[in-house]
């Protein structure tokens, strides 16, 4: 479930960001430690892929019993946005605009924004609960080889009702036991060369 919602989430973002982006955004990818840089020119290198969103699973707590073999489990997903700017700081979250309106940088308020419009309320195809706002957290602003960046972090909140593995279909039924009926000694014991004097096999029922 977990790599479903998080696929299904790029995939919402991807069809929203096409349509409604504007052409900004560079690229929408599952997080893989991309700010964990040990170099400015390291880090320099993932603001050249600004701007930029990313996804990852945050956290689930545990499941509520919901019925006999079932239980509604909760899931924190993380949007990471993320834009630069080589002008001034606060361009970096709100963006750039020509006298016009016409937008020539786009912030990381404007990505939020897209972000929460296009997976707000949403199932993603998914038997999963509507997807609801979480915290929104700024992670840092700050500047690296004269561009300043602004990186916010929005959770969402779902849940999934999962069903208790059915553990008797994992236990093999016995149907049938064959009986073989050996000849024994006065003292109760097998002869050397025991004899098979009858054989039966007993049928299980099955409805009991």
């Amino acid at each position: 479930m977990l790599a479903q919602i998080e696929q299904g989430i790029k995939d919402t973002l991807h069809a929203y960001n096409a349509e409604h982006g504007g052409g900004f955004v560079r690229g929408i990818k599952s997080y893989a430690g991309d700010f964990n840089s040990e170099s400015e020119d390291e880090f320099a290198q993932v603001v050249a892929s600004f701007p930029a969103i990313w996804v990852t699973f945050k956290s689930s707590a545990k499941p509520t019993k919901v019925g006999a073999k079932k239980r509604e489990r909760p899931y924190v997903f993380t949007v990471l946005v993320a834009a630069n700017s080589g002008r001034r700081e606060e361009t970096s979250r709100q963006g750039a605009y020509k006298a016009d309106g016409t937008m020539l940088n786009v912030g990381s308020y404007q990505l939020i924004e897209l972000v929460e419009n296009a997976l707000l309320g949403h199932r993603l195809g998914l038997s999963i609960n509507p997807l609801e706002a979480g915290e929104i957290t700024m992670l840092f602003n700050s500047k690296t080889q004269n561009q300043v960046v602004s990186v916010l972090a929005y959770d969402f909140h779902t849940s999934a009702t999962i069903a208790d593995p059915d553990r008797e279909a994992d236990t093999p039924w016995l149907e049938t036991v064959n009986v073989d009926y050996v000849y024994f000694d006065d003292d109760g014991q097998a002869v050397d060369d025991p004899r098979v004097l009858a054989s039966d096999q007993i049928t299980l029922n099955s409805n009991t």
